[in-house]
């Protein structure tokens, strides 16, 4: 018998493989897709990551920005354009998440909320933000952006 026939025949009598379970999988991407927090907290700190916030953010895309009472529709670029001007006296900040939650939409929506804390110092002093912020992220291409922000 040739050898190629005989490796065939041994790898089609060796046990599959088989997937890991759906809920493992949705649990890693899940894991993959809560980092977004860790890009956020890259962002906002003294000095701005520019390079990811264009990232998350798209320069032409549409991001729905909600606060409080206040709803602010936005595109990558003015958002670009508000964090570099809103970071310009800020001169030291940390923010920090945990309780990182996702739950799917769709293989390509999701919705991330975590528990937040940011301190910061800026000319006026000390400052400290403590909230929920729930995120809808969506693939865009090979990587997830963010669509839509709620803080509390």
């Amino acid at each position: 018998m040739r050898p190629a026939i005989l490796l065939l025949l041994v790898l089609a009598c060796e046990k599959p493989q088989s997937a890991p379970p759906a809920s493992n999988l949705s649990a890693i991407l899940a894991d993959s897709v809560v980092t977004l927090f860790d890009s956020l907290s890259a962002i906002h700190r003294d000095h701005p990551d520019t390079g990811l916030l264009r990232r998350l953010h798209p320069a032409g895309d549409t991001i729905l920005h909600v606060e409080g009472s206040t709803v602010e529709r936005l595109t990558g670029d003015s958002l670009f354009r508000r964090v570099l001007a809103l970071h310009i006296p800020v001169e030291s900040m940390k923010q920090r998440f945990w309780n990182r939650s996702a739950y799917f939409l769709d293989a390509r929506h999701a919705l991330l909320t975590a528990t937040e804390h940011v301190d910061w110092v800026d000319r006026n002093g000390a400052h400290v933000y403590d909230g929920l912020t729930t995120l809808v992220v969506a693939r865009h291409g090979s990587r997830w952006v963010i669509r839509s922000y709620r803080g509390t």
